[in-house]
């Protein structure tokens, strides 16, 4: 409790900072708050439900590796039996901008979740303006509106406009709304159950996306994390391992 009370002075002065900045400075510092380790394994389950309440269930192992030059990601399914081995993979040179993979509008394994939802956030497409703020479920939250900067980046990640849901106190991305070309909701993205990892930065433990055009519901849930190149078997990120 001691603690808490020491630092209420700085959480308080970070979050009037924050308060006096702009959309593409809220969302570069959340960023950079939350970027990801550079070497990350994970295990998730995602379970699929259409409108009538039928679901289906996929289980898959994610492997990602960073650093300033590239990133490499995989899913990788492991259930069920006859989709085993299946694989995304995406790529990407920081160095000359080029991506290798399906394209960002692709669906992930039949869910209603696109790839571009899960490679992060692509700040250079954008551009961010700060709107109102809102208290969503009982937390004050900044909200910025990310447009795409061009054409060609609506073609390729499928996102029009997008509403972007951030914590006051940590910055922390609460939910993503997504709309359609006539400004209706289409989807909405919500990061349930934060918690935060051996660095105290925090992930959410579960992502649940909402299709508000035919009822569709994938929630993905994150069953183990570990941020070690040790559980990042060699040869998986090169493609050895995996069913292109």
């Amino acid at each position: 409790m001691k603690w808490i009370v020491l630092l209420l002075p700085f959480i308080l002065a970070s979050a009037g900072v924050a308060s006096e900045l702009n959309g593409p400075a809220l969302v570069a510092q959340s960023l950079q708050r939350h970027a990801p380790p550079n070497d990350v394994f994970e295990e998730h389950a995602m379970i699929m439900t259409d409108r009538l309440g039928h679901y289906s269930l996929r289980t898959t192992r994610y492997y990602a590796q960073r650093d300033d030059t590239a990133s490499r990601q995989l899913y990788l399914v492991e259930f069920p039996a006859e989709l085993k081995g299946a694989a995304l993979r995406v790529d990407r040179n920081n160095n000359d901008g080029s991506r290798r993979g399906p394209a960002p509008s692709t669906p992930v394994f039949g869910s209603n979740f696109l790839v571009a939802d899960l490679e992060g956030e692509r700040s250079g497409d954008f551009r961010y303006v700060r709107e109102g703020d809102l208290v969503l479920e009982r937390i004050p939250h900044f909200v910025v509106r990310a447009e795409p900067t061009t054409e060609s980046v609506t073609r390729a990640t499928g996102y029009h406009d997008r509403r972007i849901y951030l914590r006051k106190d940590n910055l922390f991305v609460s939910r993503i709304e997504y709309f359609d070309a006539k400004g209706r909701l289409a989807r909405r993205l919500a990061f349930r159950d934060p918690r935060p990892d051996a660095l105290g930065i925090w992930r959410a433990a579960m992502m649940l996306m909402e299709d508000m055009r035919d009822g569709r519901r994938t929630l993905l849930k994150v069953e183990r994390r570990v941020h070690s190149p040790d559980y990042i078997p060699a040869g998986v990120l090169d493609g050895s391992l995996a069913r292109q």
